[in-house]
């Protein structure tokens, strides 16, 4: 899988013009304009991972390639620490742009976008130095205008200038602002499980579904989370029959949907973003989703036993249903909120787990619908 991956990766950077090579160190280095991007594969990252190899970028820019969706707080540790990170999903959209490029004859534009942080420094770079735009980091990765743009040089004023110290460009104290304060975060009092996706991360992962996205809402959406237990057997003639069994799933109480939704880590309150949320009442009831439930695990652990007896020289088969009774099935439900972020293109939508990044397959509410 991980050359498979590699190989794919070599094809977009070399349609976007870069000259790519191996590295006994890192896994590939893209090189264009004199720029290099050192490439880094992983499958399940975790914090040592991400701080080794930013560590080891003293050259150029990082990328570091995750096949699977990023934890949001490993992702912002990861660009905090001066690296460029792709999921799964943005290396599905170069792809997209890498082949459309190729039936078109043109030479794709890779969105390598730095840190935010980092894109300020670069910025002054090119004020105080007189750095042109075709050297910048932007020019450097063939962006748009809109992007590439930078404040023109001020003149000068009688005001402590920035210096080098220790390799990083800063700026003298006497003119550094306070960082701004953050907003707390709303604390709700809903037995849920934790929002661990931001709102920029789950849009960052709907442009390959719906392109430009329009809208963003945020809901919190009720499943009955539930387990069950069947012990029983039952006798026929001389034989014992086990119809025995265990299991568990979440019920969406919105549309009464058998989700394959995996629901870990429940608390009691919930910290969300400073931003307008919806919170939907369950239409489903305990006794209704109990009694569908009920009904779908006594048909899963039916069981349609056939029989041969010997009568002389003749066979006599003979077919037998076994199931368990209701009083034979242990059901517990929890009613447990899921945050889920749905956002709206021009022509379709998509719905996102707040909780793991996960791209949802059914709409979760009656109300959306999926094209």
């Amino acid at each position: 899988m991980k050359q498979g991956l590699l190989q794919i990766l070599r094809d977009i950077f070399s349609s976007s013009g870069y000259n790519v090579t191996e590295s006994y160190r890192y896994d590939m280095v893209a090189e264009k304009n004199g720029y290099k991007t050192l490439i880094k594969f992983g499958a399940y990252p975790d914090y040592a991972d991400i701080k080794n190899f930013a560590d080891q970028v003293t050259d150029g820019k990082g990328l570091y390639v995750a096949t699977h969706s990023m934890p949001d707080d490993l992702y912002q540790y990861a660009t905090e620490s001066g690296l460029i990170v792709w999921d799964r999903d943005d290396v599905a959209l170069q792809i997209g742009k890498a082949v459309l490029a190729d039936i078109e004859g043109t030479t794709a534009d890779l969105e390598l976008i730095p840190p935010v942080s980092q894109q300020a420094v670069d910025q002054t770079r090119n004020i105080g130095f007189g750095a042109d735009e075709d050297n910048s980091i932007f020019g450097m990765f063939g962006q748009g205008d809109a992007t590439k743009k930078v404040p023109a040089a001020p003149e000068p004023i009688s005001t402590p200038q920035p210096q080098w110290g220790g390799g990083i460009f800063t700026q003298p104290e006497s003119v550094r602002s306070p960082p701004a304060e953050p907003d707390p975060p709303i604390v709700l009092n809903l037995h849920a499980v934790p929002l661990n996706i931001s709102k920029e991360h789950a849009i960052n992962i709907a442009k390959q579904h719906v392109g430009i996205v329009d809208n963003v809402a945020l809901k919190f959406v009720p499943f009955w989370k539930y387990e069950y237990s069947v012990n029983i057997e039952q006798q026929y003639k001389s034989k014992i029959i086990d119809i025995s069994g265990d299991g568990g799933g979440c019920l969406n109480a919105l549309n009464g949907n058998n989700e394959l939704i995996e629901i870990k880590d429940v608390h009691d309150n919930i910290e969300v973003p400073d931003e307008a949320y919806e919170v939907k009442g369950p239409i489903l009831t305990r006794d209704e989703a109990n009694k569908k439930l009920l009904k779908t695990i006594i048909g899963e652990h039916t069981k349609d036993v056939r029989f041969d007896e010997m009568i002389g020289d003749t066979i006599i088969s003979e077919h037998k249903l076994f199931k368990p009774n209701v009083e034979d099935v242990n059901l517990d439900l929890d009613m447990v909120y899921m945050p889920i972020w749905e956002l709206n293109g021009k022509g379709n939508s998509v719905e996102i787990s707040g909780h793991n990044a996960e791209v949802l397959c059914n709409p979760v509410d009656e109300d959306v619908e999926f094209m």
